[in-house]
């Protein structure tokens, strides 16, 4: 039989093994698909670098400026996201040894992220979320380091740290409102509330976001502004919005494991006494989701939001797991089921997503559903068939073919009678973003429509007036070429139709092309 030392060391390797053969996966596929529409625009932000930006602090630019020093690839963009996941599963390894000092607790919470669909997509994305669960984990360890020492050197470097997830993502500001209100409900740690330490971590954070302040001072608070509207300030109160938002949180960490981590908190809150490091986890977990549960009842909540309070939900699900594992009888066989049930589901589902992304099979299965809701609504009049499956219904066409569609674009422009003023622009910011990184250098591209973007920074209509341009429509959103027709002197009423084919039977995107001629100089005017 093998003892606890030698089951330590045994649950250690399995973590390195793990962690490293994940790490190597996500490399070897990193280049193999096309970037998503947030990547590109974010790889746009690491060509344009500042302080901020229309929705998000600088550090997802900076990041991927970093990675393409050494490749313009897709590979390099997604390299950085890759390193963050890794650094930041060691923090979680390290608070999680901090915490219980068990390496089958840290080795567990790190197999439930693995197996969570959201933290996969976060683990390779170029998205503000790799340097935030970099910085959030950091910070998280070295407050709990800080509050066990003592010491000036840790709360300050705790202080630094938190003001790296500030210039991550605006969540960043849970952060430290997940610290106060731990330290607020601990007896062991509520005399931290006297101490000027705390403080000062506090305020060498908002030092290091400084220059966003600063920035987004001398832009109008743009960024401040949009955020608060974005997250739901300026939507009206539906109770259904928040089940709305727990249903995509069930998704994002697949339904029966979100379940558990729920049944998780309920468990850690309710034992009496409440040991320091199940309080510790709780507090700086739990109300990230309930702040956007909160928020879900204003506005739309999108399924990645609070994932970073997965990082030490996964630690507390890892201790409930086997804490339930190892008092025996029913309550262990039932939680063994369940959770043999949520692994299985959430690896049917990553072997899903991974196949749909390789492989163009979401069409063959849609139709197979559209087939049967047919068969059915002959048999019932409560059931109606299924729409028509159309390329965009695939959410995974949109990593493939912008590279063809740039292409043929820059053929296009260089027909117009002035390429060198000829700019390109979309209906929608997400879909010139997309379009933008694979068009010459020296073009330009914009949005023309009256939503606020970051092209409201990045392009000046003024300055562009007597340009001539292509619309670059999509079958998706088309408005066809009336619709910005008022901002030109002339548009050619014949398009050009670009289709885009992921595979030889498979259709990804259905562009139509307007030429456009003699710019105005203004967008399309708020309604």
């Amino acid at each position: 039989m093998i003892n606890t030392d030698h089951r330590q060391i045994l649950y250690r390797r399995i973590f390195w093994m793990l962690i490293i053969s994940v790490t190597l996966f996500r490399l070897m596929i990193a280049g193999r698909f096309g970037l998503s529409n947030d990547e590109s625009h974010y790889v746009l932000f690491s060509r344009n670098l500042a302080w901020g930006y229309f929705d998000h602090p600088p550090l997802v630019a900076f990041l991927g400026a970093l990675t393409s020093l050494f490749g313009q690839s897709v590979f390099f963009v997604r390299l950085g996201p890759i390193i963050c996941w890794f650094l930041s599963v060691i923090l979680l390894r390290q608070l999680a040894l901090d915490l219980y000092n068990d390496e089958k607790i840290a080795l567990g919470a790190a197999i439930l992220l693995m197996l969570m669909p959201v933290q996969n997509l976060l683990a390779i994305a170029l998205l503000p979320d790799s340097t935030l669960n970099v910085f959030w984990c950091a910070t998280l360890l070295l407050t709990w380091r800080a509050m066990r020492q003592g010491k000036w050197s840790t709360w300050c470097f705790s202080g630094f740290f938190m003001g790296g997830a500030f210039l991550s993502k605006y969540h960043g500001i849970l952060l430290p409102m997940c610290i106060f209100f731990y330290i607020l409900t601990s007896h062991e740690n509520r005399k931290w509330l006297a101490s000027p330490k705390p403080y000062a971590a506090f305020f060498i954070g908002l030092l290091v976001f400084l220059p966003n302040v600063i920035w987004n001072y001398q832009h109008g608070w743009i960024s401040y502004a949009y955020q608060i509207g974005h997250g739901g300030g300026s939507g009206s109160f539906k109770i259904g919005k928040v089940f709305e938002s727990i249903g995509g949180q069930m998704g994002a960490v697949s339904p029966i494991l979100f379940v558990l981590l729920v049944l998780s908190f309920i468990d850690m809150l309710r034992t009496r006494p409440v040991s320091e490091s199940d309080r510790f986890v709780v507090w700086t977990s739990l109300p990230v989701f309930v702040f956007f549960c909160g928020i879900g009842l204003f506005g739309k909540v999108l399924p990645h939001w609070p994932a970073v309070g997965l990082w030490t939900g996964s630690i507390a699900l890892s201790v409930t797991i086997l804490r339930k594992l190892g008092a025996g009888g029913k309550v262990a066989a039932r939680w063994r089921g369940w959770l043999l049930a949520g692994a299985v589901l959430a690896a049917a589902a990553l072997l899903l997503v991974y196949t749909a992304i390789a492989v163009p099979v979401i069409e063959n299965l849609y139709n197979e559903a559209r087939n049967a809701s047919i068969i059915l609504s002959e048999k019932t009049s409560l059931i109606k068939p299924i729409k028509p499956f159309e390329a965009s219904t695939d959410i995974t066409n949109s990593l493939y073919g912008w590279d063809k569609a740039g292409r043929r674009v820059e053929e296009i422009r260089s027909t117009m009678p002035n390429p060198e003023k000829t700019f390109v622009f979309c209906h929608k910011f997400y879909t010139t973003s997309q379009l933008w990184p694979y068009l010459d250098p020296g073009t330009e591209a914009t949005t023309l429509s009256s939503r606020p973007s970051q092209y409201l920074l990045w392009f000046n209509p003024s300055a562009h007036e007597d340009w001539d341009a292509l619309f670059v429509d999509i079958e998706r959103w088309r408005k066809g070429g009336q619709k910005y027709a008022p901002l030109f002197k002339d548009v050619d009423p014949e398009y050009i139709t670009l289709n885009i084919f992921r595979s030889k039977n498979h259709l990804a995107h259905r562009f139509f092309i307007y030429k456009c001629y003699g710019f105005k100089g203004k967008a399309e005017e708020k309604r």
